[in-house]
């Protein structure tokens, strides 16, 4: 074997250890930046997609288009929202907790920002009482009344409107919830 064959092997071998070392390296930072990710959402309780936003118009941002929200807002309830959650993934989709006055949850709004389910790790547990359709702003709804993980009875009012779907949850009383409903709209 010539000098130039063994060379050539060598620097061969040695571009294979740097490869392998680089691509250690990689998937070494790679799986240190996945759990760095993930620690907010985990130390938090949420799924790993969940992201908070500090304001409606960080997540709309974030989301890049408009949120549905209610023009109407009882007095028993206290703008802005306590909490914002929103996942980036398909549909995309947005939840509001609103506080009342005495500080206590008080009412939830979740939306999809594209056609498509609303991702059941932003809406609290509820296990359902009972429910009737509704025509919410002339189209097909379903209002119902759920116990919530907090053991209360809320309001509950699901329809779809301009490709989106929505549910809104409130302790306050069915007019309330319908007033909100119907008042729902895509702020410019």
């Amino acid at each position: 074997m010539s000098a130039g064959a063994t060379g050539w092997r060598a620097t061969a071998a040695e571009a294979a250890r740097t490869a392998f070392g680089l691509a250690g390296v990689l998937a070494a930072t790679a799986v240190v930046l996945f759990f760095v990710d993930a620690w907010p959402a985990w130390l938090a309780g949420e799924a790993h997609d969940v992201r908070r936003a500090g304001t409606v118009d960080e997540a709309e941002r974030r989301l890049r288009t408009r949120l549905v929200v209610p023009s109407y807002f009882p007095d028993t309830l206290a703008w802005p929202p306590v909490a914002v959650r929103f996942t980036l993934g398909p549909p995309g989709a947005a939840a509001l907790q609103v506080a009342g006055r005495d500080g206590r949850p008080r009412a939830l709004l979740a939306e999809t920002v594209a056609p498509g389910e609303i991702p059941e790790r932003l809406v609290p547990p509820a296990a359902p009482l009972g429910s009737a359709p509704l025509d919410v702003n002339g189209r097909p709804g379903r209002l119902a009344r759920v116990v919530g993980e907090d053991g209360e009875v809320w309001n509950e009012l699901a329809w779809e409107q301009d490709g989106r779907s929505l549910l809104l949850r409130s302790r306050g009383s069915i007019d309330e919830l319908l007033r909100m409903a119907r008042s729902a709209r895509e702020v410019p």
